[in-house]
């Protein structure tokens, strides 16, 4: 399986299954990610970490869908791709103002580490101020 299948299935797993990434993560896939829970990011490790940010990013959300922007594109081990997360919001997140039913809409950036056809670390780089000023979580 090349890169760009391996990324492919990383937009399956956020818009169908979960149970794509059981093949394509490896056990010991780091996630590097700034999180705004606090938590950090690189304590939970393999597939688990990885369905974890495809679950926690989806909980606000029905009816939601990740979307290619640009690539991916594949360098040596590398691959990365630009995406769009969309969005209608459930009205469960504390704080926040949207009003349920709204569409949320924000961009990222991720970078996968490929070993022996799987991700080994995984980096995200999203639009979350963009994403707090639509939930009504910033000034």
């Amino acid at each position: 399986m090349n890169n760009k299948e391996i990324y492919n299935r990383w937009i399956n797993a956020w818009n169908k299954d979960l149970s794509y990434l059981d093949d394509i993560v490896d056990d010991h896939c780091v996630v590097h990610q700034a999180r705004t829970d606090g938590r950090d990011s690189k304590i939970t490790r393999g597939p688990e970490a990885l369905k974890e940010i495809i679950s926690s990013g989806k909980y606000y959300f029905n009816d939601s869908k990740m979307t290619l922007e640009i690539g991916p594109i594949s360098e040596g081990n590398y691959i990365s791709a630009r995406w769009t997360f969309t969005g209608e919001y459930n009205g469960t997140m504390n704080d926040a103002t949207a009003e349920e039913g709204d569409q949320v809409s924000f961009s990222g950036t991720d970078i996968f580490h490929i070993e022996n056809e799987k991700i080994r670390d995984y980096w995200v780089s999203s639009d979350v101020v963009d994403f707090m000023k639509q939930m009504g979580l910033s000034n």
